[in-house]
């Protein structure tokens, strides 16, 4: 255990420096929700990709494989693309409008598009639902690794990690968010390939594993497994289109001091992306191999991933906790800021007031933000993956069509835009409720609902010729 007491040691010490150093130098809105802009590609592409790869992967990609198989890949096969689809679509857009109208938010883009009011205070509530809700799913992995390594309350060693990661976040903002989260993307992609390696040798290499589970449970192997071609193609699409409406992607391009970082973002967000995704498939693969042969107890599958930590060599449980605990505070940090941004900076400018001066308030709503992850994270009964996929879905759902047509096309009206930030989260939340009530269903919410939202906006603009009018 003294590894894990240095480990805490290091955390507690970088979290004092990066609040100490964040408060002196986040001093403005510009310096606290957009890091002064003055990210190069590096910061901003493992920054991006920190953010985006949380307790999600680490926790539920695996333990998602132990449950339906290789077609739990079908939420990962769009990796390759995403990094050169988010910079070609909404990099050079979103470069272009934050310099143009001094925007600092996501939701000041869109108000920078389409007019202040509906638009702004549309998606600021968007990041907020979502932004909560991806929250959850940090304090809901960390609290099972809790449980299951450490033996402690579940609740216990989830607060301390948000706790940890809402001090420097409150006070430096993203200004020390942006220097953690790419610090913490490099640890995460060097010992995920660490984990996956030694989870697969585990298991007596990758021939191996993939004999015993065709050997026991051949469905595993199937392409389509349990969740049938129709969901498969779904998450295909979520997971490859929704990255151009996650806001946690989106606010990396608002960092960005100027268009040439976007030539060598794809670069770097893909390579540490596919870095990281390797534990999705080597803890997968390799920790349903030895659950199967009787070498760890996996009873649900979020914890086969705490199992397998259990069993590993001091040091080796060491490093993966440190991947975990990255992930998962850097995901955390930059919600915290946009949930922040959009409670203390959007929601009032939608309405007609301005923000109050100062950061008081920006730093009491990222202290918010995290009281109300922490309890939603530790009362619902989602896996850990399936409630990342509801967060993916509600920014999918609301800000897909405003950003990426909306964006893009000249034509889109304020009036269609509006429209689609409104059908999408209402068909979202319709088919999420009927799932909750245990009816069946083969629509993917978030997809369905941007695909709603898009048709509307679309017809809308069609009606309305001059695409700003209203």
């Amino acid at each position: 255990m003294t590894g894990i007491w240095i480990l805490l040691a290091a955390i507690g010490v970088g979290v004092v420096i990066l609040s100490v150093w964040g408060g002196k130098t986040a001093r403005n809105s510009l310096a606290y929700f957009a890091a002064s802009r003055k990210a190069g590609p590096i910061l901003a592409g493992l920054g991006g990709t920190a953010a985006g790869l949380s307790a999600f992967v680490f926790i539920g990609g695996p333990g998602l494989f132990s449950s339906i198989g290789i077609a739990s890949l079908w939420l990962i096969l769009s990796a390759p693309l995403t990094g050169a689809l988010q910079c070609w679509v909404v990099g050079e857009p979103i470069v272009n409008l934050a310099r143009k109208h001094r925007c600092v938010t996501v939701p000041d883009l869109l108000a920078a598009r389409f007019g202040d009011g509906l638009p702004r205070g549309l998606a600021a509530a968007a990041i907020i639902l979502g932004g909560v809700a991806t929250l959850a799913v940090q304090v809901k992995g960390v609290a099972v690794i809790g449980e299951i390594v450490f033996g402690l309350p579940g609740w216990l060693l989830a607060a301390g990690v948000l706790v940890a990661t809402t001090a420097y976040t409150t006070a430096g903002g993203m200004r020390a968010g942006l220097l953690a989260e790419a610090f913490q993307g490099l640890l995460m992609g060097g010992i995920a390939v660490i984990l996956a390696a030694v989870a697969l040798a585990h298991a007596g290499g990758p021939v191996s594993a993939l004999a015993t589970l065709h050997n026991h449970r051949p469905e595993l192997l199937s392409a389509w497994g349990s969740i049938g071609p129709m969901t498969a193609l779904a998450w295909f699409l979520l997971f490859g289109l929704g990255t151009c409406a996650q806001p946690h992607y989106l606010q990396k391009f608002l960092l960005l001091k100027n268009r040439a970082a976007l030539r060598w973002m794809p670069a770097v967000m893909t390579l540490a992306l596919l870095s990281v995704l390797t534990v999705w498939i080597g803890l997968g693969l390799g920790g349903t191999a030895l659950a199967i042969q009787g070498q760890i107890d996996v009873p649900t599958p979020d914890s086969l991933v705490p199992s397998y930590l259990s069993s590993l060599a001091p040091w080796l449980m060491v490093a993966a906790l440190v991947a975990v605990t990255a992930a998962v505070m850097s995901t955390a940090a930059s919600l915290l800021n946009l949930v922040a941004g959009a409670l203390s900076h959007d929601l009032p400018l939608a309405i007609g007031r301005k923000p109050s001066p100062g950061l008081t308030t920006a730093r009491w709503a990222t202290v918010l933000a995290a009281a109300v992850a922490l309890g939603l994270g530790l009362s619902v009964h989602r896996t850990v993956a399936l409630l990342g996929v509801l967060g993916w879905g509600t920014f999918t759902a609301a800000l897909l069509p405003a950003v990426v047509l909306g964006l893009n096309w000249s034509g889109t009206a304020r009036r269609g835009a509006i429209a689609g930030m409104i059908i999408g989260p209402l068909v979202q939340l319709g088919l999420e409720a009927l799932h909750w009530r245990g009816a069946m269903t083969t629509w993917e919410p978030g997809l369905t609902g941007a695909a709603g939202g898009t048709i509307v906006m679309v017809l809308l603009s069609h009606l309305a010729p001059g695409g700003r009018s209203s």
